[in-house]
């Protein structure tokens, strides 16, 4: 690329960006990244080549974890003041939004001490380059790797092995001569040795996301608001650090709508089995069905596994209220509010009835938007028992809901005889049957998001629909805590207890 394409997306008499202008090279070349707060939070990554800075956006910060693969988009050159660069775009213009230097330093390039030495441009060419940075947050070798596929923009930045490698614990960064890395189910991965179950899987992933081909990234997949799949697989890559632990060990239905959601005509269906096609590195579990067809369930264990099946078409992932080492044992109880034709007001004074309720009963109710019209009050399965003593308590907890608000509550199944009543629903309790997992898209209009929520947040004012894919992530930022942490301390427990009892 020239700087041709910089020069024409901007006018230089409105936007503070520095001309499009060629400038003399460094002796040691430079890289930075800049923070931009654009219509969606990305992370800018430059290096200095041929007088110009080659550019890619990158959804989310660049680490140090050589498991955690960033998905970057090959953009155009950028003059090399811009690595100089901080401030305010203006609305209007392209790219318009808060731009700020994340880390910057100088880096070498580890291809030209190759046998067949090569330039950054001839390594961009080729789609393979290798550097090492010397930056304040990134250190070591790095590098970006073109995927396959017809669009040639998709790159990934890699952090490679080396002893600035490491990965985030407790907010501090452990490096390769601290830990040999992360331990089983950190981040939502799993460790390669598994104990040994009565079901068969398959062997765990190694670093397989260069194997995917993303595809048809410009195809609309909900027209209402414009969101395009590139969109959609931006987003799970985004989310996935959230995401994964509520889809670890869970056997997966995936909710396809390969074409979106826009036509009337458009697919939409479950996919309980997975393909044989679909790659060897995607862990499956196979379960019998009742009549004795065996059933192999997607395993979403990584972010190689969720974007895979993201570039497939799905939308929205359900997974199993209990997880392969305990297929047969919940971890968790969900209560749905459904309101149907009732008021949501209707639904969160029940959700308050039910909170109280499941307080007296000792037990810790977390609440979440199901990402459609209701919401969602899910409580840790602590008490002996599997599936079918779970859903019986959960029955008992509901009938005494109905029983204290039984003008705006029912556990009636029938639609037609629920009288405009929330249906407190208890029935996907059972083994086989999944649920909607916090931090997924729903295929609506408006792409919400089944969001966890903060108790204090259920008042009269709350709307589930402003939870979406376009204003998701700002709400995060802002968000101190995490409303589910004690959740995902309860999983931890689980998990160690499993490994301790053998499991």
């Amino acid at each position: 690329m020239s700087l041709s394409k910089y020069k024409q997306k901007r006018d230089f008499s409105k936007t503070p960006e520095p001309p499009a202008r060629l400038s003399k090279h460094h002796r040691q070349p430079l890289f930075v990244v800049q923070e931009h707060h654009a219509s969606r939070l990305h992370y800018d990554f430059r290096l200095e080549a041929d007088r110009v800075l080659k550019s890619w956006a990158v959804p989310k910060p660049p680490t140090l974890d050589p498991s955690a693969k960033r998905l970057a988009i090959h953009v155009e050159d950028h003059p090399l003041q811009y690595a100089n660069f901080s401030g305010r775009i203006p609305k209007g213009q392209y790219g318009a939004g808060k731009v700020k230097i994340w880390d910057k330093g100088t880096y070498e390039n580890l291809l030209a001490k190759k046998p067949r030495p090569q330039t950054v441009v001839e390594g961009i060419k080729q789609g393979h380059v290798e550097i090492a940075l010397h930056g304040r947050k990134l250190k070591g070798k790095f590098a970006l790797v073109r995927m396959n596929g017809d669009d040639r923009d998709n790159w990934l930045l890699i952090k490679m092995q080396d002893q600035k490698a490491g990965v985030k614990t407790n907010g501090k960064r452990r490096t390769k001569s601290q830990s040999a890395g992360p331990a089983a189910g950190q981040s939502g991965r799993s460790s390669s040795k598994r104990r040994r179950t009565p079901h068969r899987r398959s062997a765990q992933p190694s670093t397989q996301i260069e194997e995917i081909e993303f595809t048809n990234l410009d195809k609309v997949m909900f027209p209402e608001v414009g969101i395009t799949k590139g969109d959609v697989l931006q987003f799970y890559e985004r989310i996935a650090d959230r995401l994964l632990p509520h889809l670890c060990d869970r056997p997966i239905t995936l909710e396809r709508l390969p074409d979106g959601i826009g036509r009337r005509d458009a697919p939409h269906f479950w996919q309980k089995d997975t393909p044989s096609y679909y790659p060897s590195w995607i862990s499956r579990i196979e379960i019998a069905t009742e009549e004795g067809k065996k059933v192999h369930y997607a395993l979403v264990n990584n972010v190689e596994t969720l974007l895979y099946l993201v570039n497939q078409g799905a939308l929205t992932f359900h997974p199993w209220l209990s997880r392969t080492t305990a297929l047969d044992k919940p971890d968790l109880v969900l209560f749905d509010l459904d309101p149907g034709h009732a008021s949501f007001a209707d639904v969160v004074e029940i959700a308050r009835k039910l909170r109280l309720i499941l307080k007296n009963e000792k037990a810790e109710p977390f609440l979440k938007t199901s990402g459609k019209s209701g919401l969602h009050v899910l409580v840790p399965w602590k008490q002996e028992g599997g599936y079918d003593e779970a859903r019986a308590w959960a029955m008992v907890i509901a009938n005494r809901v109905v029983a204290d608000l039984p003008k705006i509550a029912t556990v009636e199944r029938s639609k037609s005889k629920r009288a405009g009543k929330v249906y407190v629903d208890v029935m996907q309790n059972v083994r086989g049957h999944h649920a909607v997992p916090p931090y997924v898209l729903r295929p609506v209009p408006l792409a919400t998001v089944s969001t966890p929520l903060y108790w204090r947040e259920l008042t009269g004012n709350l709307k589930p629909e402003k939870f979406n894919l376009k204003t998701i992530f700002r709400r995060l930022a802002r968000q101190k805590g995490d409303p589910f942490a004690p959740l995902l301390e309860f999983y931890r427990r689980e998990a160690n207890s499993r490994k301790v009892n053998g499991v």
